[in-house]
């Protein structure tokens, strides 16, 4: 950047913060080059450049339907595999007006999420759908789109899931305590682009 350039901060309603850097190397500033770089959840460094790429490491929350408690009793019974499916929340993003390339270079630490609360016995709950529920699991997020002159480009990156589902039974009680739970495992990325 130059003394001509400005780098501009600013927060959102959501938490969404954008940064806005504007490039002008000396032109005028109807020549400048805009780039808008959105950090979506805590520790996100999503870019926006042209030549060089970034990286970052974070830890995003992200909100579920439902979460699990310990009950030592509580057994999963039933247990199959379902379709998988994609995050609705980006955890990264990055847009900007061509010609530009659109880059994305981070590592995300994400948690299973669940379609319902309810409470079972985490070590069976781990054993049955195949991976430990207890743990975080790191994804990377390495995307990049090129964006056409005089286009307005974003792109998005959302969470990929593989998913299990399964009733939960206590033979304490002598009763089923939940039908239907869907569990999703952290696996990678999907990307969304569009241009304007």
């Amino acid at each position: 950047m130059t003394e001509n350039d400005q780098d501009l901060l600013t927060s959102e309603p959501g938490g969404i913060v954008k940064r806005q850097i504007i490039l002008r190397g000396g032109l005028p500033a109807a020549a400048a080059i805009t780039l808008t770089i959105c950090l979506a959840g805590m520790g996100t460094a999503a870019e926006a450049q042209s030549a060089t790429s970034s990286s970052s490491t974070g830890t995003v929350s992200v909100q579920a339907a439902g979460k699990v408690t310990w009950n030592p009793n509580a057994k999963p019974k039933h247990v199959k595999s379902i379709p998988g499916k994609c995050g609705k929340t980006p955890i990264a993003e990055a847009s900007g007006r061509g010609p530009i390339t659109l880059r994305i270079d981070e590592t995300k630490s994400m948690s299973t999420t669940y379609s319902k609360s309810f409470s079972v016995n985490y070590k069976a709950l781990t054993a049955a759908v195949g991976w430990d529920i207890t743990k975080s699991r790191s994804i990377t997020v390495s995307g990049a789109k090129e964006v056409p002159r005089g286009k307005y480009g974003v792109l998005k990156a959302y969470t990929r899931y593989s998913g299990k589902q399964f009733d939960v039974y206590n033979p304490v009680e002598f009763k089923w305590t939940a039908k239907g739970v869907k569990a999703y495992k952290p696996i990678g990325v999907c990307y969304a682009f569009s241009a304007r």
